[in-house]
């Protein structure tokens, strides 16, 4: 059921807010001829160049005239989509409005003589109600290293510092051939199908399935063909569930030789003289690590057990925008490693649906979790001062002084809302933690294997 409307006025713009059913809210958004007529004379500016009207050098024919040829709403469009960012950012801070994602925008009538409609359907933060949070549990569990976290932890210093030497044997997985190939696919070579001289690790998937095991238990030497079919959702549409065969010649055969444990292993691989000074260096080091692991699963398998006593009503939007926050932290990680996010997804052949679709249940979790902590901080009337506000912004900016001071004083207000709700949702966490308390009952969830691989060689 609607709730009773509330009107904004400011400048050439005019607004009314009305609350609807569960989180959503309708804005209806008037613009006056004059802030259209601003929008329509900006897009005419910068667009009249594009337009050839007989009579006219490129670029100079009058507004009028171009209407007159191509419609009197020509530049209606790019004139709305000039003039609504602005608008919808006035009326959202007037109203004090925080929507959870992008509006649904109906651009109603639009007339020059008499302005614009506008209706925007947007939703809001719905308020979770939170049950009992003092007393959650989590898993006793220790964080110390035991001899088998130092065994295998040696094991990987040695493996790092193996060398790799030919053998006079037949290829076992994990060694490294060296191979010539040649692809062929209805008799013909096919492209990307070829190499000379390519060191492959068998067993490391990095060709198609099938094709590393039958190198298996060959010689240098060896000359042979593999078989093999192409999977069904293999990246390259070409190539699908299609068969190959490929002429394969062994030119070598290496394999790891592991240096010994022992002293000299020690001396050779880091700062200390002996193995026991070493052994006892890695412990403290996986104690370490292992300590700030297990303090973030504690704290999220805590989050986890709070969330399931809120109760809450989450719209959809709400999810679409944790989505699109996971996507664009995703894909600034990948340019940071100096990739192109749409060549990343096509060599591993991927999708951005296929990554949503993986991310949902983290999504989920998140944004019920974030709404429960926002429930606590209210329970217990939790506050960032201003001293919070200020270090986590100097944290994320790494300005200081004067120019920290204009970075706060220049900051949206929906910018700093959201800064000051992590802030809050922090020390809701914190408190929450200070109350838990360990179980011997209880046990962490097992953590699912990312089946997201990347695609091999062809």
């Amino acid at each position: 059921m609607a709730s009773a409307k509330k009107s904004k006025t400011t400048g050439l713009v005019s607004s009314e807010m009305e609350k609807l059913e569960g989180t959503k809210i309708k804005i209806t958004i008037t613009v006056s001829a004059e802030r259209l007529r601003e929008g329509l004379h900006h897009v005419y500016s910068r667009n009249k160049q594009y337009f050839n009207i007989p009579g006219f050098r490129k670029g100079k024919a009058p507004r009028k005239m171009i209407e007159q040829l191509y419609g009197r709403d020509v530049f209606h469009d790019d004139a709305i989509n000039f003039i609504l960012p602005d608008i919808y950012e006035e009326v959202l801070e007037k109203h004090e409005i925080e929507p959870v994602y992008r509006p649904d925008v109906d651009p109603g009538e639009i007339c020059e003589k008499e302005g614009a409609t506008f209706v925007a359907i947007v939703h809001v933060r719905p308020e979770a109600q939170v049950g009992e949070y003092a007393g959650l549990t989590y898993p006793n569990t220790s964080a110390e290293a035991t001899e088998e976290d130092i065994e295998n932890a040696l094991k990987a210093e040695q493996e790092k510092n193996a060398r790799l030497l030919s053998v006079n044997r037949p290829a076992e997985l994990k060694d490294v051939v060296t191979i010539n190939f040649k692809g062929f696919m209805d008799g013909e070579p096919f492209e990307g199908g070829s190499n000379e001289d390519h060191d492959l690790t068998l067993g490391s998937g990095q060709f198609i399935p099938g094709f590393e095991e039958q190198v298996v238990g060959h010689v240098p030497g060896d000359e042979f063909n593999v078989e093999v079919t192409f999977p069904e959702d293999y990246h390259a549409p070409e190539f699908a569930g299609k068969a190959a065969t490929f002429e394969v010649e062994i030119l070598d055969v290496k394999a790891n030789e592991l240096p010994e444990i022992d002293d000299e292993f020690a001396e050779d691989v880091s700062e200390f003289d002996t193995l026991a000074e070493f052994k006892d260096d890695l412990a403290k080091k996986i104690t370490e690590r292992n300590t700030a692991n297990l303090d973030n699963r504690r704290r999220n398998h805590v989050l986890k057990k709070l969330a399931e006593t809120a109760t809450v009503e989450i719209p959809e939007e709400m999810y679409l925008g944790r989505l699109d926050d996971m996507f664009f932290e995703f894909s600034r990680s990948i340019q940071m490693r100096g990739m192109d996010v749409e060549n990343y997804m096509r060599f591993t052949g991927t999708s951005e649906e296929f990554l949503r679709a993986s991310w949902r249940k983290q999504a989920e979790d998140d944004v019920k979790g974030m709404l429960t902590l926002e429930a606590v901080a209210v329970k217990e009337n939790l506050t960032v001062d201003e001293e919070d506000f200020t270090k986590r912004v100097e944290e994320a900016t790494g300005k200081e002084g004067d120019e920290l001071a204009k970075v706060i004083e220049e900051m949206q207000p929906l910018r700093r809302k959201e800064l000051e709700r992590s802030l809050l949702c922090e020390k809701a966490l914190e408190l929450i933690m200070e109350k838990a308390v360990a179980s011997d009952d209880d046990v962490f969830e097992e953590v699912e294997e990312d089946d997201n691989e990347e695609q091999g060689e062809f």
